[in-house]
């Protein structure tokens, strides 16, 4: 995966292919940004430029032994940290809760050895918010006097859980959502149809990886309940139709789920207040269904949207303290 096949950030890809050039690398970095952009491939990226065979113009060919090695994760000078476990007598799901002391003790020694068969030993440590604090005190001298030979690359989403002295001594580059026209058009290059693909990008928040987990049946049902919904309060109102919609939501569904049908309501949300301002049809989030949700905000006002929008940010607040979800979603439908 060399940098000309990683989507976004153009910024950093730049940055890295320059710095890799011109031999000023360094000995580490912080990739922070939110999930699904591509960090730990940006990072993967980078150890193939600065081993591969055929490295030009600060990037990596992709196709060489030593390319194909660290892409599946078999070359002797890349190590990827992971919580993860990757013993193959244990369960794929089992995922360990933290990266510890043991990890980074045994990365540290290996980042004093000179590399084994390329020219730079890069150590890659994937989902690094979930460094244990003395697994992250014990990369400390590694990172005060690194190795000139030896690579250290943080990823995270959430640099700022990480202990300031870690943060202090690392170059962090901060990389941002990707766009939905960024996703769109590597869906569309995998084969996904148009209007497919236009509604993940858009769902997706600048998240390639989220893009990928969204099942749009699951989403398109939780999406006709909800819109049925606003289409309820929005006319008749009718309060047998509002209770039984408090109990399916609040007391039938599964935590997870009731909050992926509050996301999808707030997506729907967002998308009646934009079309009440006049906006274009096909800069919504759900354009597929622009004609009905057309037809939901004429008998809505922005003040109803905006007293929805901000019951819904109640409930949110509300639910580590296991609030009662079926009452919350009454007083938000009956009483509103």
């Amino acid at each position: 995966m060399p940098f000309s096949t990683l989507i976004g950030n153009e910024r950093i890809k730049r940055l890295l292919q320059r710095a890799v050039s011109e031999g000023r690398i360094g000995q580490s970095l912080l990739m922070a940004g939110p999930c699904g952009v591509g960090k730990y491939h940006f990072a993967v990226a980078l150890a193939q430029a600065l081993n591969c065979d055929h490295v030009k113009q600060g990037d990596a060919c992709g196709e060489c032994v030593t390319c194909r090695k660290i892409e599946r994760r078999e070359h002797g000078d890349v190590r990827i940290v992971l919580r993860e476990c990757k013993d193959p007598t244990i369960k794929k799901d089992y995922k360990s809760q933290f990266i510890k002391i043991e990890q980074t003790r045994s990365m540290s020694e290996q980042a004093q050895f000179r590399p084994y068969e390329g020219r730079r030993r890069v150590f890659i440590i994937d989902e690094a918010e979930y460094l244990l604090h003395q697994a992250a005190n014990s990369l400390l001298k590694t990172l005060e006097e690194p190795p000139p030979t030896s690579l250290v690359v943080l990823v995270t989403s959430k640099p700022y859980s990480l202990i300031e002295t870690i943060r202090s001594r690392c170059l962090m580059l901060s990389f941002a959502p990707l766009s939905a026209s960024e996703i769109e058009e590597h869906l569309r290059k995998e084969n996904r149809p148009m209007e497919e693909a236009r509604l993940l990008a858009r769902l997706a928040r600048g998240s390639m990886g989220r893009a990928f987990e969204i099942d749009l049946n699951e989403y398109r049902g939780m999406r006709d309940t909800m819109l049925e919904l606003v289409e309820t309060l929005g006319s008749t109102r009718e309060i047998t139709k509002l209770l039984g919609a408090s109990e399916y939501l609040g007391r039938r569904l599964e935590k997870d789920g009731f909050e992926e049908h509050l996301d999808t309501l707030t997506v729907l949300l967002e998308d009646l207040f934009h079309l009440k301002l006049n906006g274009a049809e096909d800069s919504l989030t759900n354009a597929d269904i622009a004609e009905r949700l057309r037809r939901v905000a004429e008998n809505i006002t922005i003040e109803q949207i905006t007293e929805w929008a901000d019951r819904i940010e109640q409930i949110f607040v509300a639910l580590p303290r296991n609030v009662n979800r079926q009452l919350a979603m009454e007083a938000m439908l009956i009483t509103g």
